[in-house]
């Protein structure tokens, strides 16, 4: 049977095709009662946020602003320069600390945990109720209402699944947001969670206006010189272990201090050691607050789970992406982690 096609309106919205799971038409029910009881909605997710993250949070922010809701982004870190598109409003804004969201209702997306959402604290939420959008293992559910699905390949499949439930209209812009968080957490469609589902969805997109090679353009195609200096840096540190099964790189605090970059210009630097044939297990080490700590960004073949091993150290995230962090310096906190995933792997 041929699928139903996404319904343009008048606005250049569009309603989506309904491709989730029977148990969505409750849970989207539940958060459309919250979204017409608020009046001012918050939406924000995972410190040092990535592409699933913003554009799950710029497509959750241009549907409600559709839906004529008084709706922004608040975010603990800055949006990186590649997503910097996204946002072309300015409805994204950075959180100051220790200041309310003064919000009736805040939505948080692709946060395993309210540990992740960095300066901002449950606190800053006031009397707010809690929307969790989120498709990561170990989620407590700690939203007054919880759409949380780990078979999902992305926040943002969760938000398209949410839209078409509802049939909310879905403006230009969270459209492309959708299609950007799609992209970044399936490897541009190269991962195994790029499921048929996955691939629809894409295409529907693709149909009703997206450009896909100028959003692949955006985020693959548009580095800095600086950032190319810090990616050949972190490319000559490339170790192996385990009889070449595991493959590291390393990027130091001095590194960023060299090349004029963070740890944000880096977001992409765990698929460099996955390049090398017959590895298993890809580890990115980087230095954080000065050189003082470490966090470490895994990426695995599907017979390693990656999460499970991030999980040892107090970390998380799926079986073939995850991280965890050290309050150690690189050396040390590497040295401590290789022991563990060379136990792992034998």
């Amino acid at each position: 049977m041929t699928p139903p096609t996404s319904l343009p309106l008048q606005d250049n919205s569009t309603v989506l095709t309904v491709c989730g799971e029977l148990e969505d038409a409750g849970i989207a029910a539940q958060i459309q009662t919250l979204v017409d009881r608020a009046e001012r909605i918050v939406v924000t997710g995972h410190e040092r946020p990535d592409g699933d993250c913003i554009g799950s949070e710029v497509a959750v922010c241009a549907i409600l602003r559709a839906l004529g809701k008084r709706a922004e982004i608040v975010n603990s870190d800055p949006t990186p320069r590649k997503y910097s598109n996204l946002d072309p409003d300015g409805m994204i804004r950075q959180h100051t600390p220790g200041v309310p969201l003064s919000a009736d209702l805040v939505f948080v997306v692709d946060s395993t945990d309210l540990n992740r959402i960095g300066k901002i604290t449950r606190e800053d939420f006031g009397t707010a109720k809690v929307v969790d959008i989120d498709h990561h293992p170990g989620n407590p559910m700690f939203g007054d209402v919880n759409f949380v699905d780990t078979r999902a390949a992305a926040a943002a499949e969760m938000i398209w699944r949410l839209a078409s439930e509802r049939r909310w209209p879905v403006p230009p812009l969270a459209r492309e947001a959708m299609y950007i968080g799609l992209i970044t957490d399936t490897g541009h469609f190269s991962y195994s969670n790029a499921t048929p589902r996955v691939l629809r969805m894409a295409a529907e997109l693709r149909e009703t206006g997206v450009d896909g090679e100028a959003a692949w353009r955006r985020i693959y195609l548009n580095k800095t010189r600086a950032e190319l200096d810090l990616e050949t840096r972190a490319r000559a540190s490339l170790e192996c272990f385990a009889n070449g099964r595991i493959a590291s790189i390393s990027v130091r605090n001095l590194d960023f201090v060299a090349t004029g970059t963070t740890p944000q210009n880096a977001d992409d630097f765990s698929s460099i050691p996955r390049m090398l044939a017959g590895v298993e297990l890809a580890l990115f080490f980087y230095e954080l607050n000065g050189g003082a700590s470490t966090k470490v960004s895994l990426r695995s073949t599907r017979d390693i789970d990656a999460g499970a091993l991030a999980r040892l150290f107090g970390g998380g995230g799926h079986r073939q992406a995850s991280g965890c962090s050290f309050n150690l310096p690189l050396d040390a906190a590497k040295a401590k982690f290789i022991a563990e995933a060379e136990k792992a792997l034998n």
